[in-house]
């Protein structure tokens, strides 16, 4: 997951990975990349049997919901992905309130399930006010065209933030988001920071064919090696319906 300040939005030091325009690090040299501690790290690779089904009981609220305000953002490349910056968005996971701070894309997909890599994943960072960032991951699979994605793509320029008259998160996530693992990580670029909670949306959202080529002819490779789970719980929240 890689975080950028922008010229149009103050993010904090917490949040940002390196400024937009200082493309401090190389995806084929990641051996070089700086650790602050190392035991927590994310990307990792699920593999289903060996997860924990949660427990869900009446008075828990395991819901990721999200509050979708229609609106402009700020979209960059910054040397790494395309990043979009939001001016409203907001979600309630787990019975707590986080707000939108960026959404950005990897191809391939640093999480895999059982083996399986999609050709794209996208991260919506949010951040409480507490300063704990969550991240969404979504996985996508080839399919239907996304209109909100093919405006992200069309705007975007290097190192140059460009205004988006419309976005709208939930366009580019699948239509449940009921079930979903979860387990504590990392960003995924430097500086690599921990406790970051991590929601990876079981079902995968689509793009078409030509979105994915036009996005891989830019960043062909910039997902982060899996990382050891190191024994860490890995929980599966299971759609009830």
């Amino acid at each position: 997951m890689g975080i950028a300040q922008t010229t149009a939005v103050s993010t904090p030091a917490a949040v940002a990975d390196v400024p937009a325009h200082a493309h401090g690090f190389d995806y084929a040299d990641q051996k070089a990349w700086r650790i602050e501690s190392g035991e927590s790290q994310s990307p990792i690779a699920i593999v289903t049997k060996d997860l924990k089904l949660a427990e869900r009981t009446a008075d828990e609220n395991d819901a990721i919901k999200l509050h979708i305000a229609s609106g402009s953002a700020d979209v960059i490349d910054n040397g790494h992905t395309i990043q979009v910056i939001p001016k409203n968005s907001t979600a309630t996971i787990r019975g707590r309130h986080f707000t939108l701070q960026q959404a950005h894309w990897h191809a391939p997909a640093e999480h895999t399930v059982d083996g399986k890599r999609y050709p794209l994943e996208g991260h919506f960072v949010f951040k409480a006010e507490d300063g704990r960032l969550a991240v969404i991951a979504v996985f996508y699979e080839e399919g239907a065209e996304n209109a909100q994605f093919d405006a992200i793509a069309n705007a975007a320029q290097r190192d140059k933030t460009v205004p988006l008259a419309n976005f709208t998160a939930e366009s580019l996530l699948p239509r449940s988001t009921s079930t979903y693992y979860h387990y504590d990580g990392s960003l995924t670029t430097p500086p690599l920071t921990e406790n970051v909670e991590w929601y990876i949306l079981a079902k995968p959202a689509q793009l078409s064919a030509k979105d994915i080529a036009d996005f891989t002819k830019s960043y062909a490779h910039n997902a982060r090696d899996q990382q050891p789970l190191n024994e860490r719980p890995v929980l599966k929240y299971q759609d009830v319906k």
